[in-house]
């Protein structure tokens, strides 16, 4: 199939069906402009594949619009859970395509920096998704006064220390650090002691997930898909298959081994 391009909509009322399932908790939203009209927000680990789909009509029905009505999509594309990721961006781009609407991908990362957009001064943003064996996918970020949300450095696939690193390079004199995520308790004792002598925020709560209904505060128009058949998550690291086929098929000239969703 081959995608149209298209430009984002300006009509003065713009419905966004917003996604994310690439972690642990799901979250749905219909956003009318800037304005939520509704939300599916669950934290559970739960089978996404199962759950998307009724999150969807739920949202929409406590909306009032039917699907039909959207006049675009955004969805988180990493990165995350490998299966979750898929799930979300392969339901995006089958409700795009068929509906012949426009669809935005925003970072899985940016996604849970939303809550601190009006913190001043503003802080330095570590968002975190537990990637294992003392790894993360780490994003670093900073929310502008004027509304704008600043990526400091790409995001990466990092072990906890070279995150640590980042950080003190990154971070101006007396900056707040705020890490975000959903972090075990013994995780979120570490990062406290990672920087003895700064000030350390450690997100809780609704804080640690993303709100789907805050996904249009993150597109800018570099992040239109105008091209659905390449769209694939970013996952940040080789899955364990590509990584195994490498592994059998040293210097061999290869192509991107993630199924194109």
């Amino acid at each position: 199939m081959k995608q149209i391009f298209f430009q984002k909509a300006e009509a003065f009322f713009v419905l966004t069906l917003a996604l994310d399932t690439s972690n642990t908790p799901l979250s749905v939203a219909v956003i009318q402009d800037q304005q939520p009209l509704a939300l599916i927000q669950t934290a559970k680990a739960r089978n996404h594949s199962a759950t998307l789909m009724p999150a969807i009509d739920q949202a929409l029905n406590f909306a009032a619009v039917k699907l039909t009505d959207i006049d675009q999509f955004i969805v988180a594309a990493g990165p995350g859970s490998y299966t979750g990721v898929r799930i979300a961006i392969t339901t995006a781009k089958m409700l795009a395509w068929t509906l012949k609407k426009p669809l935005y991908q925003v970072s899985s990362l940016a996604a849970l920096t939303t809550t601190w957009r009006s913190v001043m001064p503003a802080p330095l943003l570590v968002p975190l998704i537990d990637a294992r064996r003392n790894c993360f996918f780490a994003g670093f970020y900073q929310w502008r006064e004027n509304g704008e949300l600043q990526q400091r450095q790409a995001d990466q696939y990092l072990a906890a220390e070279q995150i640590v690193a980042s950080v003190d390079r990154l971070r101006a004199p007396n900056q707040t650090i705020v890490i975000n995520g959903q972090l075990t308790v013994e995780q979120q004792q570490w990062w406290r002691q990672a920087w003895p002598q700064a000030q350390v925020t450690i997100a809780t709560g609704l804080a640690t997930m993303p709100v789907a209904t805050e996904f249009g505060r993150l597109v800018t128009a570099k992040q239109l898909v105008t091209d659905l058949d390449h769209f694939a998550p970013n996952y940040l690291r080789p899955t364990e298959a590509e990584a195994n086929w490498l592994k059998e098929h040293p210097g061999e000239a290869h192509e991107n081994f993630v199924e194109q969703v």
